[in-house]
C-alpha cells in the first residue's frame, strides 16, 4: 500500500466494447464512402451474421477465439448493412427533391432547431405520398420546434466538400433552405402536451432576461437559443464544460435522485418504482428536446436498472457498450453526431480510467494535515470535501484525455482552465438543476415555484460570474491542430499500454516529472510569446483575409478569417497575445472569426477604420467588446501601428468610412529597417485598383517587396501600371479552394506575373510567411511550392 491507498484494479474490458468500436468504425467507413450494397447481398450477409455465431457457439470453440472473431465480423457485416441501406435512402432521397418541387413533401422537424448565422437549423424528416424518404437539414428565419410539419417553397442542395460529408456521416442527404412557409402544423398528441408544457415554464424563466436565466434554460429545458444569443455557449466551450450545460447523463442522474428520494417514501413495491423512475426520466428527456447524449443516458439506466430487477451487478462500462451498439445499429448516422461520440467516449474512458486517476491524485496530492484540535466532524467534512474535489479533477482529466482527439481536431482548441472550472461549477449546477427541475414541475403555482427560481437567480449568476472570470484568464484556451486518426490511434495505444503495465506511481517522481514538465511549457510559452522572429504571415483562412504581422513580443493581427479558421493558425504557430487587432472592413470574411479569438488569445485593443464604430453591426461591437473590452478605437490617414520594428501605416481611406463596401477598406504600408534586413509592402484588405491607385498618385506607397493582393485577386483588384508601380517581388493572394467567385482571377495572376512578380495563393501553398532579409524578403510556405518550401524573392 502506497500513500494513495491501494491500488485499484485492473479494469475489465468487456468484449462488447470491441464489438462498439468494431461496428462503429464501419459505420462511418461505409457512410463516408458513400458505400452501396445490394438489396439481395443484405440479405444474404445479414444471414450469415447472424447463423455463423451460432454455429461456432453449437461447436463448443475451445477458448472462444473464433467465436469472438465470427462475432465481430457479424457485427461489421450487420452494420455494414445498415449503413449502406442509409447511403441509399440518402441517394433516393436526394434524388426525388432534385426531381421535384420541395413544397409538394411535408417536413417533420425531429431536433431541436439550433441558431446560426443564416437563421435556424433543425434536422426534418422528408415526407412524400404518405412515405417517409429519408433525413435533411431545415434551414429558415422562424423557429420550429421538434414535431411542427411544413409545407414550404425552398431550394434543395446537397452540399459541397466538408460540409456534404459531414451531413453524409450523420445520414443526412442535404440542405433545404426555406424561402416561404405555405403550411406550418404544430405537433399533435402526447409530444404537443409536452412542447406546451415545456413553452410555458420557458415563459416563465424568460432566458434571455439574464445569463443566469440563459444557462437556466438550457441546462434544464435543452433550449439554447438565449445562450447562443448572448455568446455564452462560446464560454462554455473556452472553459471546457459545455457538457454541464448539454443534458446528458448528469442531469439525468440528478432527475433520477429527486424522484428516487420520493419514491423512496412510498410504498410501492421495487418494480414499479422503477417504472415510474424509467418513465420520468423518460419524460424529462423528450421535455429537453430528446438529444442524443440524454436518449443514451436514458438508455443506459433503463439497462442498470433492469439489471438490479434482475438481481444482477450493474457493468456501466458493458452498459454503455451494449446500449450505444444498438443505436448504432438501428441509425448508423448517430456515429457522425458529434454529441453521440463525446457522450459515449466519455463514458468509456471514465469507466476505464477514472478510479487510477483518482488513485494517482491521491498520491501526488495527499490529504493535507489538519490541525489536532480541529473538531472531528469539521475533519471529517474537509477530508471529504477534499477528496471529492479531487474526485472532480481526476474525471475532468480522464475526459478531457479521451476526448481530447476529438474536440481538437473539430474545434481546434483545448482548454486549460478545465479542471478548475468543473471543481468549481459543478456543486453550483447540481443545484441550478435540481432548483429548475423544482420550478418547472410547479410552475403553474407561482407561490411555491418562486424560491425555486430565486436559487436558479443565485447559482445562475455566480456560474456566469465564474465563467466570465476564468474565460478572461490568459490562456484560457489554446488553439491545437490535431489530425483525428493518428491522436485517436496515439491515444487508444497510450490507454493500451497503461492497461498492460497498470503501475503503481511513487509521489516523488510524479512530482519531479510535473515539475519538469511546467518547466518546459513555461519556458516554450516565454519563448513564443516574446521571443518571435520578424516575420509576416499570410494565414491559410479559407475564403477570407487574415495577416500577422509580428516581431518579437508584438504581434498585431490584421482581420480574421470567416470564422474559427484563423484561431486554430494562430495556435498553429503559437501565438498567444495580440497587440491590436485591426479590422480593415465589415464584410463577414474579414471579422467573421473575431469572436473565435476569445480565450484562444489576449487582446489589447480593437481597431477599425475612422467613422466605423458608430454604425457597426451588433455582433461585430459584441465580438470586439468580448474580445478587448472597452479598448475599441479607430485609425485614419497617415496614423502608424507599430508592431515592434514593423510600421503599418494608414494610406487609405481618406476621411470617415462606414465601412460596408471593399472601397472603405483600410490599406496599411508596411515597412522594416533593422540592422540591415529590409522589407516593404502593402496590405490592401478588400481595396482594388481605384483605391489603390489613389494611395499610389498621392505618394503613399511606392516601390514594395511584397504584396498582399486586394480583394482576394479578383479581376478589378489591381491594373497592370499598378503592378508596374508597386514592382512587387511577391505577391499573395488569399482564397478559398472551390470558392464560388472564382478568385484569383486568371486576369489578376497574369496581370501581377507580367510585372514581374512571384504570385501565391494560400489556397494552394497554405499559410505563407514572409522575413525581411539582408539579400530579399525570405518566403517559405507551408505545403511547398513544386519542390521547395522556402526561397528567397
Amino acid at each position: 500500500m502506497s500513500d494513495g491507498g491501494w491500488v485499484p484494479n485492473r479494469p475489465h474490458i468487456p468484449f462488447s466494447l470491441y464489438l462498439l468500436c468494431a461496428g462503429f468504425a464501419t459505420c462511418q467507413a461505409v457512410l463516408s464512402l458513400g458505400t452501396r450494397i445490394g438489396a439481395t447481398w443484405q440479405v444474404l450477409l445479414v444471414g450469415v451474421a447472424l447463423l455463423a455465431p451460432c454455429a461456432l457457439a453449437l461447436r463448443r470453440d475451445r477458448g472462444g477465439v473464433a467465436l469472438r472473431g465470427c462475432a465481430v465480423a457479424s457485427v461489421c457485416l450487420l452494420c455494414a448493412c445498415a449503413a449502406s441501406g442509409l447511403v441509399g435512402t440518402m441517394d433516393a432521397t436526394a434524388a426525388v427533391l432534385g426531381r421535384v418541387a420541395v413544397s409538394s413533401c411535408e417536413l417533420r422537424v425531429e431536433s431541436d432547431p439550433s441558431l446560426g448565422k443564416r437563421g435556424y437549423r433543425a434536422r426534418a424528416g422528408v415526407w412524400r405520398g404518405g412515405e417517409r424518404l429519408g433525413d435533411v437539414w431545415v434551414t429558415s428565419e422562424r423557429r420550429f420546434g421538434t414535431g411542427w410539419r411544413l409545407r414550404a417553397v425552398g431550394r434543395f442542395s446537397r452540399g459541397k466538400g466538408e460540409w456534404r460529408a459531414f451531413a453524409r456521416r450523420q445520414g443526412v442527404c442535404g440542405t433545404v433552405n426555406v424561402v416561404h412557409v405555405i403550411e406550418a402544423r404544430p405537433p399533435t398528441g402526447l409530444r404537443a402536451a409536452i412542447e406546451g408544457v415545456r413553452s410555458h415554464v420557458l415563459k416563465g424563466m424568460a432566458p434571455r432576461s439574464s445569463p443566469a436565466r440563459a444557462i437556466l434554460a438550457g441546462s434544464v429545458c435543452g433550449d439554447r437559443d438565449a445562450l447562443q444569443e448572448l455568446g455564452l455557449d462560446d464560454v462554455f466551450a473556452i472553459c471546457g464544460v459545455a457538457h454541464l450545460v448539454a443534458v446528458s447523463g448528469g442531469h439525468i442522474a440528478i432527475a433520477s435522485a429527486i424522484v428516487g428520494r420520493l419514491l423512496g417514501k412510498s410504498r410501492l413495491v421495487p418494480a414499479w418504482r422503477i417504472a415510474i423512475l424509467v418513465a420520468v426520466t423518460g419524460l424529462f428527456v423528450v421535455f429537453c428536446g430528446a438529444p442524443v447524449s440524454a436518449v443514451r443516458s436514458w438508455l443506459m439506466c433503463g439497462v442498470a436498472f433492469g439489471s438490479r430487477l434482475a438481481g444482477r451487478r450493474a457493468h456501466s462500462l458493458s452498459a454503455v457498450c451494449v446500449v450505444a451498439l444498438g443505436m448504432l445499429t438501428l441509425d448508423p448516422g448517430v456515429t457522425g453526431q458529434l454529441g453521440f461520440t463525446l457522450s459515449v467516449v466519455s463514458v468509456v474512458g471514465l469507466c476505464i480510467l477514472s478510479p487510477y486517476m483518482g488513485y494517482v491524485l491521491r498520491v501526488a496530492f495527499p490529504t493535507p494535515r489538519l490541525p489536532r484540535g480541529l473538531p472531528a466532524r469539521v475533519r471529517s467534512r474537509v477530508e471529504s470535501t477534499y477528496g471529492s474535489s479531487r474526485d472532480v479533477v481526476a474525471a475532468c482529466l480522464v475526459a478531457q484525455l479521451v476526448t481530447g482527439p476529438i474536440t481538437c481536431s473539430t474545434f481546434g482548441t483545448l482548454s486549460l482552465v478545465a479542471p478548475l472550472a468543473n471543481l468549481l461549477l459543478a456543486p453550483l449546477f447540481s443545484l441550478l438543476v435540481g432548483a429548475g427541475m423544482a420550478y418547472s414541475c410547479l410552475g403553474g403555482v407561482r407561490p411555491l415555484a418562486s424560491p425555486f427560481l430565486l436559487a436558479c437567480d443565485v447559482a445562475g449568476g455566480l456560474v456566469a460570474r465564474l465563467l466570465g472570470w476564468m474565460a478572461g484568464l490568459p490562456l484560457a484556451s489554446v488553439a491545437v491542430s490535431l489530425d483525428l486518426a493518428p491522436a485517436c490511434a496515439v491515444t487508444v495505444a497510450l490507454v493500451a499500454a497503461l492497461l498492460v503495465a497498470w503501475p503503481r506511481p511513487r509521489r516523488g517522481p510524479m512530482l519531479a516529472a510535473l515539475g519538469a514538465a511546467v518547466l518546459l511549457a513555461g519556458c516554450l510559452l516565454l519563448r513564443w510569446r516574446f521571443l518571435s522572429p520578424a516575420r509576416v504571415c499570410v494565414l491559410d483562412v479559407g475564403q477570407g483575409d487574415a495577416i500577422l504581422v509580428q516581431d518579437g513580443a508584438a504581434a498585431v493581427l490584421v482581420d480574421t478569417g470567416p470564422d474559427d479558421s484563423c484561431a486554430k493558425e494562430l495556435g498553429r504557430l503559437h501565438v498567444t497575445h495580440l497587440d491590436a487587432v485591426v479590422i480593415t472592413h465589415l464584410h463577414d470574411d474579414h471579422y467573421g472569426g473575431l469572436a473565435s479569438l476569445r480565450g484562444n488569445v489576449s487582446c489589447d485593443r480593437v481597431v477599425f477604420a475612422d467613422g466605423v464604430t458608430g454604425g457597426m453591426p451588433t455582433e461585430v461591437r459584441k465580438a470586439a467588446r468580448d474580445l478587448a473590452g472597452s479598448r475599441v478605437g479607430e485609425v485614419g490617414l497617415g496614423d502608424t501601428v507599430r508592431v515592434g520594428r514593423f510600421a503599418l501605416r494608414v494610406v487609405w481611406p481618406e476621411g470617415p468610412v462606414d465601412g460596408m463596401d471593399n472601397e472603405d477598406s483600410i490599406e496599411l504600408a508596411l515597412a522594416f529597417d533593422s540592422g540591415g534586413r529590409r522589407m516593404s509592402g502593402l496590405l490592401t484588405g478588400d481595396a482594388e485598383e481605384d483605391q489603390t491607385g489613389e494611395a499610389l498618385r498621392h505618394g503613399r506607397v511606392g516601390d514594395v517587396d511584397f504584396l498582399k493582393v486586394g480583394h482576394h485577386g479578383s479581376r478589378v483588384s489591381i491594373d497592370a501600371a499598378e503592378a508596374r508601380r508597386l514592382d512587387p517581388e511577391v505577391s499573395v493572394a488569399s482564397a478559398g479552394r472551390g470558392n464560388k467567385y472564382g478568385h484569383p482571377s486568371p486576369d489578376c495572376v497574369r496581370v501581377l506575373r507580367k510585372s514581374g512578380s512571384t504570385f501565391l495563393c494560400t489556397m494552394d501553398v497554405g499559410t505563407v510567411t514572409l522575413e525581411p532579409g539582408e539579400k530579399g524578403v525570405r518566403v517559405s510556405v507551408e505545403r511547398g511550392r513544386g519542390s521547395t518550401a522556402s526561397f528567397v524573392a
